[in-house]
């Protein structure tokens, strides 16, 4: 009896260490023991109904169906980390991996199976966030306007999630009021009706849960929102059966420009990465919708410019039949009468266009065709370039070509205005490094330039360890200044020629051209380490942390930039599976 007991305490050791718990079935695949330490997720009633049932039969999925599944087990085969799953009472799933062999008696009789389990739900969750995340930049990038770049993203989160409907209250221009800007649901007529109610809704900072974030900045959620009286619409949503409710604000460079808000049927509260998710999607949405506000003003600007040009102009121009100018009435700033009067525009110094452009315009007026709005930039004697557009239409005097005459108008603002406009596309606006937007068509290009030279390049993808305990520990402006020291640190490590991009969050992306050895490929991964890990000052305090770097190199890996993201985003995940501050190769067994 004594080995016997001790036989068992070194069973019940061994599986405490190798996986989460145990599990021994009958021949006809019924649970006749059930031990360890996550036996049912915890759950005592679970366990003792799972007693003398079959999987199949407990409400469990399992990946490829059941069917599958029974076919495996007829023919007596064992199986191996196979994924199973449950939806839990307040919705969540619970994912697990179990394996399993079959049992015979001494005389070869089958007397069932028996195997071991263990619980991937945190593993499995963080896959599905970052699923979402890059879902949400993918849809923000294609985007045509502000409102179907919420939609997009109001409906990846409610599917991703399991909500019913959610909403986006945007900042109105005062910065004083929430008032409803777009919406998803799911097509359920009282849901439907809901979200209609919430088209009139509207928040002051610090009223209802979509103030409140606006507020603080801060997530807020509620699992009882009929009975909730920060939920404005608690009758309403205790109505139509809505019980949950959850909101987060959408930033940009520190600033709320809005907030998203979703109910759902379930009473659940957002688990930690959800809410490290919403803070990585709130500043993806953050920059999108201010890139889109700047591009509205500047179509507005565009629209007052061109409407203005048609009633008045700041110039008048003309020209002879070999294009000289003879005349320039009212001109401000473009050049002085001595420098223009008897020159050609393509002859006087400009920043632009380049020379195809001037070539473009003088094949236009050899050909003696009127333009339209041709832009140039003329340099300042103190720095820097100021702007122009001009309209010119060809002068016949009796049928004889004898020069040209126009208007001109200066666009500096407008230019600058533009160019704004570009550097919020594709730059990061806290880290001035490039953005997700910008590095898809620079990888390309990268990848083409390696081709053609039958050269190779290595992209490494990197994501700090523990950043979440900084924002956690001194907040997110302190977060902000470490991540923006972090990228600096990048920039500063590698050459200029390299591409270096933030994906968001503490992830960033590089590119690394013409490194043929993998020896020099290592050195470079060791020294980011060592620059991650050095502690960052932060004033009063500082702060330190680790990085992870997966590694996918072309041709070796893959043909082409996505493919590469996607081999290098693996391989940084085991680089954390190994220890974290660490790099890692892509391997196809990852």
């Amino acid at each position: 009896m004594r080995a016997l007991r001790e036989s068992e305490a070194r069973f019940r050791s061994l599986t405490n260490l190798s996986s989460d718990w145990y599990w021994e079935q009958d021949a006809e695949f019924r649970f006749t023991r059930l031990e360890g330490r996550r036996v049912a997720g915890g759950d005592p009633e679970l366990r003792a109904r799972l007693i003398g049932a079959r999987r199949w039969e407990s409400g469990l999925h399992v990946e490829g169906g059941w069917d599958a599944h029974r076919k495996l087990l007829a023919a007596r085969l064992p199986y191996h980390d196979v994924l199973m799953w449950r939806t839990q009472r307040d919705g969540s799933t619970r994912y697990l991996r179990v394996s399993g062999e079959p049992v015979y008696a001494a005389n070869g009789r089958f007397v069932g199976y028996r195997g071991v389990g263990r619980e991937i739900t945190a593993e499995k969750r963080a896959e599905q966030l970052l699923r979402l995340e890059h879902q949400v930049a993918r849809a923000l990038s294609d985007a045509e306007d502000a409102v179907e770049g919420l939609q997009a993203v109001l409906r990846a989160i409610c599917q991703s999630e399991g909500w019913s409907c959610g909403c986006h209250f945007g900042l109105d221009e005062r910065a004083t009021r929430l008032q409803f800007q777009a919406a998803w649901s799911e097509p359920d007529p009282q849901v439907e009706r809901f979200v209609e109610a919430c088209r009139a809704m509207t928040f002051r900072p610090g009223e209802g849960l979509a103030g409140a974030v606006l507020e603080t900045g801060e997530p807020v959620w509620t699992i009882d929102a009929g009975n909730d009286p920060r939920v404005l619409a608690s009758s309403l949503s205790r109505i139509c059966g809505l019980h949950g409710a959850f909101a987060f604000a959408a930033t940009s460079a520190g600033r709320r420009l809005g907030v998203l808000v979703f109910w759902s049927l379930s009473l659940r509260e957002p688990d930690p990465r959800l809410l490290q998710a919403s803070g990585i999607i709130g500043r993806q949405l953050g920059q999108f919708l201010r890139r889109k506000g700047a591009e509205a003003a500047l179509r507005e600007s565009e629209e007052r410019f061109r409407s203005l040009t048609q009633l008045s102009s700041d110039f008048y121009w003309e020209t002879d039949e070999d294009h000289r100018f003879v005349e320039l009435v009212q001109g401000k700033n473009l050049v002085t009468q001595g420098e223009l009067l008897g020159r050609h525009a393509w002859d006087l110094p400009s920043t632009s266009p380049d020379e195809a452009g001037w070539a473009r315009l003088r094949a236009t007026v050899d050909a003696h065709q009127p333009f339209r709005d041709f832009e140039f930039g003329r340099p300042r004697a103190s720095g820097g370039s100021r702007y122009y557009v001009v309209s010119g239409e060809p002068r016949f005097r009796e049928g004889r070509f004898v020069g040209y005459r126009g208007v001109g108008r200066e666009i500096t603002e407008l230019v600058q205005a533009r160019e704004q406009v570009i550097q919020l596309a594709y730059s990061d606006p806290l880290t001035g490094l490039a953005n997700r937007t910008s590095l898809a068509p620079a990888f390309d290009q990268a990848v083409e330039r390696a081709r053609r030279r039958g050269g190779r390049l290595a992209a490494f993808f990197i994501d700090l360890d523990g950043f979440k305990e900084v924002n956690d520990a001194h907040g997110h402006a302190m977060g902000d200044r470490f991540l923006i020291e972090i990228a600096r640190r990048l920039r500063s490590s590698l050459r200029a020629s390299d591409l270096v991009a933030r994906l968001g969050g503490d992830e960033f992306f590089a590119v690394l051209e013409d490194l043929a050895e993998p020896s020099a490929i290592e050195a470079v991964a060791r020294k980011l380490l060592a620059e991650l890990a050095r502690p960052v000052d932060l004033g009063e305090a500082s702060a330190q942390v680790s990085g992870s770097i997966g590694i996918a190199l072309f041709p070796d890996h893959g043909g082409d930039a996505g493919a590469l993201i996607r081999r290098a985003d693996a391989a940084m995940y085991q680089a954390k599976q190994s220890g974290k501050n660490a790099y890692a190769f892509y391997s196809p067994a990852d």
